[in-house]
């Protein structure tokens, strides 16, 4: 009842309110002095305002539909949103419609429809940002000649469409770290694996499957081959939200790169973990969907710049537990060099750590912190060139 009461006030206009309040008060008052003037305003008002009913009653007298070129774009692809508004009946239609684009209103005028025909409007889009866009809902507001009632009908529910960080091709995501299709191979040894490394004598539970005959033949002496343990080829993304890390358009290039990292990785079906800061007090992982490419877009657009900790902080609360073969450590222009020696550190030795700059204001260029290679780039377009150098082999 109250929610009905709030909806009625909603309707009426000030002026309406005002023609109201001269309905209500001028009748009894005018008929209490004998002032025949302002029992007859007070009955015009009255008038005015039942004659404004029927123009804000009733249902919807168009049938709208609003579409979505695509759910989901890269930064800077063309996207937009088509209303189609179609007359069903012989209720007059309206000369506008109103759709809500993030927070601004695109008001549509519609021209002449008879019945059966249709209107088709298009809404452009603008995707030069990361970040979520809500089209919708389309409404039209309905009011009477004389301005003392209005309603708004909604007409279409609200669409989202998700601008996602560009990715770009790059030629492999391991870029020449993993040599074989089955992992890296390790410098220890083991009965069972598919890295074949050397013969040795056979000891007692030793599988049978395992030996070598020929050899054995040659020598008189059983011989079982031994392999190298082979790693999978998992790869491990560690980006810093922390606003110390990054200069102005850093960040966006910043998750571009890890984009590009993580994408290439999914589509060449390998295990993939993106892991960004953890929130202050936190000691366990703060992991990114990455089950899926869209799963992984979707959670990057969402991504912003804190006070969370930093990059040091990113790979120490994986550190333990790596569960890879490389480990890409993604900051921004203006991450120290301290810091990034601190977090490379913290890898196990079986670890191939990559630093990745983004650094929206330097060339780009391939350097080394150590033993670690520092990859810088300016642009989205010089990740691909920067892979192929030979110094991240």
């Amino acid at each position: 009842m109250i929610e009905l009461l709030r909806r009625s006030t909603r309707v009426v206009t000030g002026w309406g309110w005002t023609l109201v309040g001269v309905a209500i008060v001028g009748g009894p008052v005018g008929v209490a002095l004998g002032w025949v003037e302002l029992v007859v305003a007070a009955s015009g008002a009255l008038l005015l305002v039942l004659a404004a009913l029927p123009w804000v009653l009733g249902q919807r007298d168009v049938d709208v539909q609003l579409a979505l070129s695509a759910e989901r774009v890269p930064v800077g692809q063309p996207a937009h949103a088509t209303l189609v508004v179609r007359r069903p009946g012989r209720f007059f239609a309206p000369r506008a419609i109103d759709v809500l684009v993030g927070d601004v209103v695109y008001r549509l005028d519609l021209p002449r429809l008879d019945t059966g025909e249709d209107s088709t409007q298009r809404i452009v889009l603008d995707t030069r940002r990361r970040g979520r866009v809500v089209v919708g809902p389309a409404t039209v507001l309905r009011t009477d000649p004389f301005g003392i009632l209005e309603r708004t009908h909604v007409l279409t529910a609200a669409s989202e469409l998700v601008v996602h960080p560009r990715v770009a091709r790059i030629p492999s995501v391991a870029a020449g770290l993993v040599r074989d299709l089955e992992g890296e191979t390790s410098a220890e040894l083991t009965a069972d694996d598919v890295a074949f490394h050397s013969l040795r004598d056979y000891h007692p539970g030793d599988e049978p499957r395992h030996v070598h005959w020929r050899s054995t033949a040659r020598t008189g002496q059983l011989l079982v081959r031994q392999f190298e343990p082979s790693k999978r080829s998992d790869t491990l993304v560690c980006v810093s939200t922390s606003a110390e890390d990054y200069g102005a358009d850093d960040f966006e290039l910043a998750l571009e790169v890890v984009a590009t990292i993580a994408s290439a990785a999914i589509a060449q079906r390998r295990s993939v973990r993106v892991v960004e800061s953890p929130s202050s007090g936190r000691l366990d992982p703060a992991t990114v969907d990455a089950r899926t490419r869209d799963r992984l877009l979707d959670a990057l657009t969402d991504l912003a710049t804190d006070r969370r900790l930093g990059i040091v902080d990113v790979v120490r609360s994986i550190a333990l537990a790596p569960q890879a073969s490389v480990a890409w450590i993604v900051v921004g222009g203006t991450a120290a060099p301290r810091r990034l020696r601190e977090a490379t550190g913290l890898l196990p030795p079986d670890v191939a750590p990559i630093v990745l700059r983004a650094d929206a204001l330097a060339p780009p260029s391939v350097g080394r912190l150590g033993r670690v290679p520092v990859l810088t780039v300016g642009l989205l377009e010089d990740l691909p060139r920067g892979l192929r150098s030979e110094a991240l082999a």
